[in-house]
């Protein structure tokens, strides 16, 4: 019973100090309450400065879901992992995945963003290159023209010293303005964003880019099975002449001799071997009629579909924040650091006072 009483004991004087820190802290936060309001407003006053002087940041997003029209090998989702050589065999929800991996990587590759900039868009009435606009945009021009460097020229006069620039500008884009992303590992969506302070040359950007990546895909994608379709193309129609020849000529042959003597062998040694091509190349041609059918739909099953989900359209979304907004996040920040910092301050003191006293 005398443990229980002092243990009771005990609770009550711990709580009671506890319940005085708290008052002692509140007191502490109220006699500190203008260094609070001082530092609130200042850290305010930064944070809304410093989202006001951020320039307008326009996002242009582009979402679209991959899907191929085959369903054997490779699934439904299989078509630039061939671009690495690897053939996907019979993964089908894996394959998907790595496929799409394949193409955020194709989106952020020199080659396509290169090919982007050098392509000719008209933004603001004015039709250019977009490596133009965005030197004009940064501007750079006055840099671009005492270096020399003008990229409206024709293709096969461009140099090492515009690739130069390029690599630089692709660098920037990469690191401050473009985003492509999987919103979803269980979807085979994918999000292309880009980023600038110009709403038409976000959105000219971002179309372009999408553009030639898809097109790129798709030819990738039927690159096999539409050559092996030229190809047979091209062998069925060579049998059709020569078949169509040798029927001419197996008509010819006949006409000129309408009443051959069956007992004469030598005489129908021609007419025979005529009849033997024409059987030869009608074979051969019906064979490569079924593998032209076959190569055709392999073709069909091979091509993609692209299904765009949404694409910028004008205005677009101004990511820069509003300055009511601003200001209200910045109080927010600077009342929850100021209290606590005031909050350490005071904990800072009475662990001082505390060593001061167990050392008395």
């Amino acid at each position: 019973m005398m443990d229980k009483a002092n243990n009771s004991s005990e609770e009550n004087i711990t709580l009671a100090v506890l319940v005085q820190r708290i008052k002692n802290w509140i007191a502490f936060m109220l006699s500190a309450w203008k260094k609070i309001l001082l530092g609130t407003l200042f850290i305010g006053a930064v944070f809304f400065l410093y989202q006001f002087a951020k320039r307008n940041s326009y996002r242009a997003e582009t979402t679209f879901v991959l899907e191929s029209e085959g369903g054997g090998i490779g699934g439904q989702l299989s078509s630039l992992a061939n671009l690495t050589g690897i053939n996907l065999g019979s993964m089908s929800e894996g394959s998907s995945l790595f496929q799409i991996d394949n193409i955020i990587e194709l989106y952020r590759s020199y080659r396509m963003m290169r090919k982007t900039l050098l392509t000719e868009v008209e933004v603001s009435s004015k039709k250019q290159r977009l490596i133009t606009h965005y030197i004009e945009d940064a501007k750079l021009s006055k840099k671009m023209s005492k270096a020399g460097i003008n990229f409206e020229v024709p293709d096969n006069q461009i140099e090492i010293r515009h690739d130069s620039v390029l690599k630089e500008v692709v660098e920037d884009i990469l690191k401050y303005n473009l985003s492509v992303t999987k919103p979803s590992r269980k979807l085979t969506i994918l999000s292309v964003v880009y980023s600038s302070k110009s709403q038409e040359f976000s959105k000219a950007f971002n179309e372009t880019l999408v553009k030639h990546v898809n097109e790129f895909y798709l030819d990738t994608k039927t690159k096999k099975s539409g050559d092996n379709l030229g190809i047979l193309a091209y062998q069925t129609d060579s049998v059709k002449r020569v078949l169509d020849k040798t029927l001419a000529d197996l008509a010819e042959f006949e006409e000129r001799h309408p009443n051959l003597n069956p007992l004469r062998a030598k005489e129908l040694l021609p007419y025979q071997k005529l009849q033997i091509d024409v059987r030869a190349s009608g074979a051969v041609y019906e064979e490569l009629v079924k593998n032209l059918e076959l190569a055709k739909i392999s073709y069909r099953n091979n091509q993609p579909l692209i299904q765009v989900i949404d694409e910028p359209v004008l205005p677009l979304k101004n990511q820069k924040m509003k300055w009511y907004k601003a200001l209200v996040i910045g109080l927010v920040i600077g009342g929850v650091f100021m209290v606590f910092w005031v909050t350490m301050s005071y904990f800072y003191r009475l662990a001082l006072r505390d060593d001061k006293e167990s050392i008395e």
